[in-house]
């Protein structure tokens, strides 16, 4: 697969939700009466399947550093200033749920987001043995892929409350490249493009709570954690979520949610040692389908 990173790669797939997203309202502000919920609460408590999709709003942090062969330990490179990559962006997400048996669950989710810039570079940049030159034009690049896939039991506490606990794992796909002007051993410079990849699952347990506030408005809650050292990985990974749904017709719903995911991971592989940094925290507004 091609190291070139661009946000081009990833419009298609903005353009196509907010389409859906579009498209769904206006079938959904079609239906004039709300049908009569028999059980009572809202169907995020209820019913055996939810989808939601929709466009988060995060600020972005993601920094990363690539150790040299010898062993030495480089500075982290901070794409925001030192990349001049925005920091923030919108980007498609999507979630979903499932019941099955009487107190088992599958959720997942899934968001991706990319960047790329060319600017002038004020300070050297050292990745891995290579020391990119202050003064000389360069070009510069990250991608981060994330879907969760989530095992777990319900445990209802009340005709409008329930929480779960359980566990699943976090597919991550991390990539990053820097190209412009280096030094070489004989004092002279040269173009290099250099760039890293990893892509890895690393497990987590979590737990959530949802309140059903009436038949129509759901409180919702979720939180995900991973702290260990596994093979070639080690460090910390956070994945919180708080936010509300309203059902504007039986099986159509409007969120408004607060995500935070937090990456701090060390890397020990062939092609990669070093350490990245993420965080994606921001709003996230979704159509909900309920079945």
């Amino acid at each position: 697969m091609s190291d070139v990173l661009s946000v081009a790669r990833f419009e298609p797939v903005i353009q196509g939700c907010r389409h859906l997203v579009i498209s769904l309202l206006l079938i959904a502000s079609l239906q004039q009466g709300h049908a009569a919920n028999t059980s009572g609460v809202h169907p995020y408590l209820s019913d055996k399947f939810f989808v939601d999709v929709g466009i988060f709003w995060p600020s972005r942090r993601f920094s990363l550093s690539v150790n040299g062969s010898a062993g030495e330990v480089n500075d982290p490179i901070e794409f925001e200033e030192d990349v001049r990559l925005k920091n923030a962006d919108d980007v498609f997400c999507a979630e979903f749920g499932w019941r099955f048996g009487e107190k088992w669950r599958l959720v997942g989710q899934y968001f991706a987001s990319s960047g790329n810039e060319t600017w002038l570079l004020e300070d050297d940049i050292e990745w891995e043995d290579v020391v990119f030159q202050a003064g000389t034009n360069a070009g510069g690049g990250a991608e981060f892929m994330m879907l969760r896939t989530f095992f777990a039991r319900d445990f209802n506490v009340g005709d409008r409350h329930e929480f779960g606990l359980g566990a699943g794992l976090h597919w991550l796909d991390i990539r990053s490249y820097i190209e412009g002007t280096i030094l070489i051993e004989n004092g002279g410079t040269a173009y290099s493009r250099e760039s890293v990849r990893v892509s890895a699952p690393l497990p987590n347990i979590g737990t959530w709570y949802n309140y059903s506030i009436s038949d129509r408005w759901a409180f919702t809650s979720r939180f995900d954690f991973f702290s260990a050292d596994i093979g070639k990985y080690d460090g910390t990974l956070t994945n919180f979520s708080i936010g509300i749904n309203f059902q504007i017709a039986r099986n159509f719903g409007l969120g408004l949610n607060y995500n935070d995911f937090d990456l701090d991971a060390g890397i020990d592989e062939d092609s990669w040692r070093g350490r990245v940094k993420t965080r994606y925290e921001g709003l996230y507004a979704n159509l909900s389908l309920f079945w």
